[in-house]
């Protein structure tokens, strides 16, 4: 009867324990799946899910907040994550995360799903149940092996390159080896860059000068910032020009006038002098016989000839005269005033 009564208490015993352990588990799976916490639900959209699958790690800024509850397939091309989170962290997420799917580890880590917060994350307004964010697909471990190795083969022939150009260093000859053993290349080099940096110094002075110089006609007081910037030197050349052109009108008036005159004396001289000319050439009268010595006839041919160019140049002078801008406006009045008569 004691033996059973012991064998009773064991299996008691067992039940028990057995009993305690299986609550235990079932809470810690429970605990670990959200059972028994409020929570609310949260979709995201991705491309690729990686190996996703049910009941992966949600993490918010580091922090385990939620598990994957479902991958279900939209199209071809699409696949919705739905995830089961905390309710205490709704306040936390905004509706500018970002979702992403990472791995628990470097290499061969189970798949969790990472919710960064969103740019501007003070101003945008918490998440709401049943809510879908934005997703960032991340490239795949192929990708960035593939990566890895065009950037490994790049690395390799850049590094056979290097050696090349090393090995022609090297060898006799060359540019480089010039610069590397010629002292006199060496020195004459240094000194073109002395002279380089000379004149580089030398054209940022320039451009200080030339920096002040605009600087002072823009806001100095000099004779070209006058010219260029007080509206009252073009009305004073605008007025001393009026000035002059009336000065030209009025007081040259009598002069142009009075040389007018003369020409036309010198033309009427010229005329009788042609005239007598004329009469003595041909014999005419006392003064023509007397004239007939060769010698006087050329010596007042000369003369005549003198008279004519003087008559000539005195025209040009009085032509030019016409057209220079000083005398342009006094001829014009003269031409109104005394117009020529028609032929």
């Amino acid at each position: 009867m004691r033996k059973d009564n012991v064998n009773t208490f064991k299996l008691g015993l067992f039940v028990t324990i057995a009993t305690l352990l299986f609550v235990f588990t079932v809470y810690l799976i429970g605990n670990e799946q959200n059972m028994f916490r409020p929570t609310f639900q949260l979709h995201a959209v991705f491309q690729n899910v990686e190996g996703l699958k049910r009941g992966n790690i949600v993490r918010y800024a580091g922090i385990d907040v939620g598990v994957v509850q479902e991958v279900q397939i939209l199209s071809d091309s699409t696949l919705r994550v739905a995830m089961v989170l905390q309710k205490g962290m709704q306040p936390y997420i905004r509706k500018n995360a970002v979702a992403s799917i990472g791995s628990d580890g470097l290499v061969g880590g189970s798949k969790i799903v990472n919710i960064s917060p969103g740019t501007g994350n003070e101003t945008a307004a918490s998440i709401d149940d049943l809510d879908i964010i934005r997703t960032y697909n991340r490239p795949d471990t192929d990708d960035m092996i593939e990566v890895l190795g065009k950037t490994n083969e790049n690395l390799a022939l850049f590094s056979g390159q290097l050696l090349e150009i090393a090995k022609k260093v090297n060898s006799a000859g060359g540019t480089a080896n010039l610069l590397l053993e010629d002292a006199t290349l060496a020195s004459d080099l240094r000194q073109t860059v002395s002279n380089l940096r000379y004149t580089s110094q030398a054209l940022r002075g320039m451009g200080v000068d030339m920096q002040q110089a605009l600087t002072e006609l823009n806001e100095g007081d000099g004779l070209l910032h006058e010219l260029l910037y007080d509206t009252t030197i073009m009305a004073d050349l605008k007025a001393t020009s009026g000035t002059f052109n009336q000065m030209a009108t009025q007081d040259l008036e009598p002069i142009l006038l009075d040389l007018r005159q003369s020409v036309d004396n010198i033309n009427q001289v010229s005329a009788t002098a042609r005239d007598i000319l004329q009469q003595i050439d041909s014999g005419q009268g006392a003064l023509g016989t007397l004239l007939r010595d060769p010698g006087a006839e050329q010596d007042l041919k000369e003369t005549l000839d003198n008279i004519n160019q003087s008559a000539q140049r005195f025209n040009e002078n009085m032509e030019a005269m016409r057209h220079n801008f000083l005398f342009r406006k006094y001829f014009k009045k003269l031409e109104k005033e005394n117009p020529s008569p028609e032929p």
